[in-house]
C-alpha cells in the first residue's frame, strides 16, 4: 500500500475516533443529566409486590428517610457521615458496608409497607379525598419550606432526599404510606376476642402474663466513701464495700414488708444527701415498689422471684462488690385482675417549661370552660408534649396499675374516681393535667392477652402479604450514599 493510501486510512481512523469520542462525551452528558434528574432510576423497579411497585427514586426517598432517623447517632454507631457509606465496612454486618446496613433497615420498612398495601387491596381499602388532601397539605408545606430557602420544590427534594428524588416521588411514597397506615388502623380496630378466647390463650401462655410484686433497693459502697468537690466517691472501696454488704444483709434479714420499708427509710435518711422530710422519704420508699412484674421484665431475678413465696428476700452481690441489690417479695406469681382505667393527660415537659406557671394557666383556661372533655381535647392538641398520646387528645385507654410512672399511677388508681375527675400531677417528665375518662374494657390480664393476640394476628397478616415481595438489589445499589 502506498504512502497516500496509508495517510488517507490514518486520517479516516483518526476521524472515526474523534467522532466516537464526541459521541461518548455527548452520551455521558446525557447520561449525567438523566441520572441527576432521576429519569434513569425512576424508570427501574427497586421493589414490588403483587399489586404495588417502588421504583428507584422512591426507594432512594425511603432509604434517605430511614438513614436520617439515625443521622444524629452515626458517630456513636461507628459510621462517618462525611464519607460514602458504600466505602465503610459496617461492624454490625459480617461482610457489608454501612450502605448495606441502611438498605437492610429500609427493606424492613418497605416489607411492612408493601404488605400492608397488599392487605388494603384485598380488603378494598382506598385513599379518599380527605386522605389525598392531607398529602397535598404536607407537600404544600414542603414547597413553602423550599421557597423560604430560595429553592424550587424539586431541587429542595433532591437536596433533602438524594439525587433524582423529585416531589412526584415523595407524593408516590406518601400515598403508599398513607394507604398502609389507613389499613393498619382499620385492621387493628377490627380485631376483638371473646373472654373464652382470652382465657384459652392465657392458659396456654400463663408464664408470659403472671407477675410478682416486690420491693427492690440498691445499697452502694459509694454512700460510705469520701466525696470529691463534685460529689463523686473517692478512695479505696474495700472498707466501704464491707459496710455496704453489711447494710444489704441487714435489709435481707427483714421479716416483714413494713420492716423492709422501715430499713430503707433509715438508710435513705442516713446516707442520701437531700432534704429528709417524711413525705420525701416515704415517696422514695414507695418508688422502690414494683407491681406485677412479669418474668421477661426481670430476667436477672426471675428464677428466684417466680419460685419464691411472699415474705422471701433475695440479695445479689458478693464481698468486694460496690453495689448490692436487695429484694423483698410481697406477692408471689399471680394473674392481674385489677380493672383497667381510661385517662387523658396533657404533658408539659421540663425541657420546655422551667416551672408550673404555664400548666396552671392552661388549667385555669380549662376550668373557665367548665372542665369539659371537649375543651380538654382542644387543649391537648395545642399543648401536649407526650408523643404517645398527642394524636388522640391525650388519651390512654385500658391502663393497668403500674403502666405509668408512680405519681401518674397513684392519681389514677389509688383513689375512687368518677368520670370527669381532674387534677395536676408532677412526675420526672414534667407536669400532667389529668382527666379521668372512665373504666377500661376489663381486667389488666385481659388487656395484656388481647394485645398479644392482636400482635400475633397482625404479624400473621404481614407474613402472608409479604410472600409476593421481591427486590432488585442492582437497582438499589445505584442509590447515592
Amino acid at each position: 500500500m502506498d504512502k497516500a493510501n496509508n495517510s488517507k486510512q490514518k486520517n479516516l481512523i483518526i476521524g472515526i475516533c474523534v467522532a466516537l469520542a464526541a459521541v461518548l462525551v455527548i452520551g455521558l452528558s446525557v447520561y449525567t443529566t438523566l441520572n441527576d434528574n432521576g429519569t434513569l432510576l425512576r424508570g427501574k423497579t427497586a421493589a414490588e409486590s403483587e399489586n404495588f411497585e417502588i421504583n428507584g427514586t422512591m426507594m432512594a426517598y425511603f432509604y434517605s428517610s430511614n438513614y436520617q432517623n439515625y443521622a444524629n447517632y452515626l458517630s456513636y454507631l461507628g459510621a462517618d457521615p462525611t464519607v460514602s457509606l458504600k466505602s465503610q465496612p459496617c461492624s454490625y454486618l459480617e461482610n457489608g458496608t454501612w450502605f448495606d446496613y441502611f438498605v437492610d433497615v429500609t427493606k424492613s420498612y418497605t416489607d411492612e409497607l408493601l404488605a400492608l398495601c397488599e392487605g388494603a387491596k384485598a380488603a378494598g381499602v382506598e385513599l379518599d379525598a380527605d386522605d389525598l388532601a392531607d398529602i397535598d397539605t404536607t407537600l404544600s408545606q414542603l414547597e413553602e419550606t423550599a421557597k423560604s430557602f430560595g429553592y424550587t420544590a424539586d431541587s429542595y427534594a433532591t437536596m433533602a432526599f438524594g439525587t433524582g428524588v423529585k416531589m412526584k416521588d415523595i407524593r408516590a411514597c406518601m400515598e403508599l404510606t398513607a394507604l398502609a397506615t389507613k389499613f393498619s388502623t382499620e385492621f387493628n380496630a377490627g380485631l376483638s376476642y371473646t373472654l373464652d378466647e382470652k382465657e384459652a390463650y392465657y392458659g396456654e401462655h400463663t408464664s408470659d402474663f403472671e407477675g410478682v410484686d416486690y420491693y427492690a433497693f440498691t445499697v452502694n459502697a459509694g454512700d460510705f466513701m469520701a466525696k470529691d468537690t463534685e460529689g463523686n466517691p473517692v478512695g479505696d472501696t474495700t472498707e466501704a464495700s464491707a459496710t455496704a454488704m453489711a447494710e444489704a444483709e441487714k435489709l435481707a434479714a427483714a421479716s416483714s414488708a413494713d420492716e423492709f420499708k422501715s430499713l430503707i427509710a433509715d438508710y435513705i435518711t442516713a446516707n442520701h444527701d437531700h432534704e429528709h422530710d417524711a413525705a420525701t422519704v416515704d415517696a422514695e420508699v414507695e418508688s422502690c415498689f414494683n407491681y406485677h412484674k412479669e418474668a421477661a421484665a426481670i430476667s436477672s431475678i426471675s428464677e428466684w422471684a417466680f419460685s419464691a413465696k411472699a415474705g422471701d428476700t433475695h440479695m445479689t452481690g458478693v464481698e468486694g462488690d460496690t453495689t448490692f441489690n436487695v429484694y423483698y417479695l410481697t406477692k408471689a406469681a399471680y394473674r392481674d385482675e385489677t380493672p383497667t382505667r381510661n385517662v387523658r393527660h396533657i404533658l408539659f415537659t421540663t425541657d420546655t417549661y422551667a416551672d408550673d406557671t404555664k400548666v396552671n394557666e392552661v388549667y385555669a383556661e380549662w376550668e373557665a370552660a367548665g372542665f369539659s372533655e371537649e375543651k380538654f381535647i382542644e387543649l391537648s392538641n395545642q399543648y401536649n408534649e407526650d408523643p404517645g398520646s398527642q394524636a388522640n387528645g391525650g388519651l390512654y385507654a385500658n391502663v393497668a396499675v403500674g403502666d405509668m410512672v408512680n405519681s401518674f399511677n397513684n392519681w389514677l388508681f389509688y383513689t375512687a374516681k368518677n368520670v370527669g375527675d381532674h387534677g395536676i400531677v408532677e412526675s420526672e417528665y414534667g407536669w400532667h393535667i389529668m382527666y379521668y375518662a372512665g373504666a377500661g374494657e376489663g381486667a389488666a390480664w385481659e388487656t395484656q392477652v388481647a394485645s398479644a393476640l392482636k400482635t400475633n394476628d397482625y404479624n400473621e397478616m404481614l407474613t402472608a402479604n409479604k410472600a409476593s415481595i421481591t427486590y432488585n438489589d442492582k437497582v438499589i445499589g445505584e442509590i447515592d450514599a
